[in-house]
């Protein structure tokens, strides 16, 4: 893994995002991971299970006995704001970010693969731009 791609809010995002769909071990959030991603990421144990445990920490997940983590309540509140309309701006910024920090490690990581979709992220670029500025 090349810089910082998935760290910060867009792990603490797929992680949670994970957990909505029933309670993993940390395996399983690593594949659920690499699924989203198309294979192109999956995060290192070294990654994911300090960040499982800061979210322990502020109660938005709790190991079980059998080694898998479920979203708590207040993680279940968190996690419902991603899909309404009231958290869809956030979310939305959260996901290009997560975008942005894969493409950044497609670029280090397979260069040639990369420049494939180089002017389509450069459009795509010059769009958020413009929304920027206005």
């Amino acid at each position: 893994m090349h810089r910082a791609f998935g760290h910060k809010r867009g792990l603490r995002f797929l992680i949670l995002t994970s957990l909505r769909e029933g309670p993993k071990n940390g395996v399983e959030i690593m594949k659920y991971i690499e699924g989203i991603s198309m294979g192109g990421w999956s995060p290192s144990p070294g990654s994911l299970y300090p960040m499982l445990g800061i979210l322990r920490e502020e109660n938005l997940i709790r190991k079980r006995d059998d080694g898998k983590y479920e979203l708590t309540e207040e993680g279940k509140q968190i996690v419902g704001t991603f899909g309404g309309f009231h958290g869809l701006q956030r979310n939305t910024v959260d996901e290009l970010e997560f975008y942005v920090e894969y493409l950044e490690d497609l670029r280090n990581r397979d260069p040639e693969k990369f420049n494939e979709l180089k002017e389509k992220v450069k459009l795509l670029g010059e769009r958020l731009m413009r929304l920027g500025l206005e």
